[in-house]
């Protein structure tokens, strides 16, 4: 113990002396209409290109249209083929990725920085001239709903979609960000491309990594994409999630086991000022072997392999949650476990030594997320997505060191009510008997939500 309390203190003392020159190390810069955060790295000859829209899935008229819209974005120009496109980045050792959420998307380009020019240039001739031709797009379609109608085989995955969608009903954010067997029908290149031209529009952000000769990208991003910021998006409130009556059992072909996840969504009220108890909660709760969920579940009772929690935010809302797993004659006894933590957590029914494990694992864990660029890059983004301020980030292991047993109890019984939380469980019909014994229990067919 005493050699963990060490660690952790050095480790407090080292973050807290780089803070302010971490926060020195990121520019700021305007391009035009493009907003610009820049981290120098020299230690590869490389670049990380990470375009932020504030714009995603909340935009669509129907399910999946903007995912599309980057998934199929280089899909073929008036000029290229899709091969052809993938040849050129494929010479240029190009990685290309995105990724859309209900609020937010983002767009990243990583290469060499003596590639910039032909790189960022061709990147720009997507976003101006990407065409959706019908062949790939119905190729894209085929292949999307073959995913989603396997999705019955795979009962953890299964299990996430189904529960985002029941546990957000009453938010616009139930809604799957990459689209349902029937709206991917509603896909057409016209649609798309209007999609993108809206997205161009867009305000944006670019979060930029490597060596000075990065500006070089300044001229082209202005001159050949031709992005404006003539559109934002306003901010959702939503009222707190309402009591749960019912654990919805969603039967399954074959189920061997039962998923089960017990949640709810977050409104910025409940959290705004405590991320950081919240994060100390969900590791606390989940986050590795000698988490409160492992302990009781899997090494006390062998119930589970696993078991995780989180609570985490977007801009809007968020979510808290738990995902564990059990076989089909214990997952009762495994929620009324949940359940039972959850209660005794609120009433700091645990020990000081658990508590300062965890104060010590986060403060310990803290520094290596600073480690690679690209990820503290994504850490910035979505702290500026949150509109929080990055001092947070140096004052972290303070505040988790700082925390009290009271702190912990609080933000277990704000974020963890167990009348208002969600339950759903991916299992055998046979389940109903046992669930029933701790709520009444409706049946869903899960082919209602794909």
């Amino acid at each position: 113990m005493k050699n963990m309390i060490t660690v952790s203190l050095l480790a407090l003392l080292s973050t807290t002396a780089m803070g302010s020159s971490f926060l020195d190390s990121i520019k700021r810069e305007k391009w035009g209409d493009l907003e610009v955060v820049w981290i120098e790295d020299n230690k590869f000859p490389r670049f990380n290109a990470a375009i932020y829209f504030q714009d995603g899935s909340l935009s669509d008229p129907f399910s999946g249209l903007t995912r599309g819209t980057f998934d199929q974005i280089s899909a073929g120009t008036s000029k290229e083929s899709q091969r052809e496109i993938a040849e050129f980045f494929d010479f240029y050792g190009v990685d290309l990725k995105h990724s859309v959420t209900h609020e937010y998307s983002v767009f990243s380009v990583q290469g060499l920085t003596k590639d910039i020019d032909p790189v960022m240039n061709k990147m720009c001739e997507l976003f101006r001239d990407a065409q959706y031709p019908e062949k790939e797009l119905g190729s894209y379609v085929s292949r999307s709903k073959s995913h989603l109608k396997n999705l019955v085989t795979s009962h953890s995955a299964l299990a996430d979609r189904i529960f985002r969608q029941i546990s957000l009903i009453e938010t616009p954010y139930s809604v799957p960000v990459e689209g349902t067997l029937e709206t991917f029908d509603k896909l057409t290149p016209l649609g798309l491309k209007d999609r993108l031209s809206e997205l161009n529009k867009t305000k944006k952000v670019l979060y930029l990594t490597g060596p000075s000769e990065v500006h070089k990208m300044q001229e082209i991003l202005i001159r050949k994409c031709k992005w404006t910021a003539e559109t934002s998006f306003k901010k959702l409130d939503l009222k707190k999630p309402s009591s749960q009556s019912a654990i919805y059992l969603v039967p399954v072909p074959g189920a061997n086991q039962a998923q089960i996840r017990i949640g709810r969504y977050v409104i910025p009220q409940e959290i705004k000022g405590k991320y950081d108890n919240f994060a100390f909660l969900a590791g606390f709760l989940g986050g590795g072997f000698t988490s409160k969920l492992v302990q009781e579940l899997r090494v006390k009772r062998g119930l589970t392999y696993s078991a995780g929690a989180y609570v985490s935010m977007q801009r809007d809302y968020g979510r808290a949650g738990i995902m564990t797993f059990s076989k089909n004659e214990s997952a009762a006894e495994a929620i009324t476990i949940i359940r039972d933590i959850f209660q005794e957590i609120s009433a700091k029914k645990f020990t000081s030594e658990e508590f300062k494990h965890q104060q010590g694992h986060q403060i310990g864990g803290f520094s290596f997320g600073f480690e690679e660029t690209n990820a503290f890059l994504s850490q910035i983004m979505l702290y500026d997505h949150q509109e929080r301020n990055l001092q947070e980030l140096v004052n972290f292991p303070n505040l988790i060191a700082s925390l009290t047993p009271d702190a912990l109890a609080q933000a277990n019984l704000e974020a963890f009510p167990w009348e208002r939380m969600t339950i759903v469980v991916i299992g055998d019909k046979s389940l109903e008997k046992t669930l029933s014994r701790i709520r009444p229990v409706r049946i869903l067919n899960y082919k209602d939500y794909l």
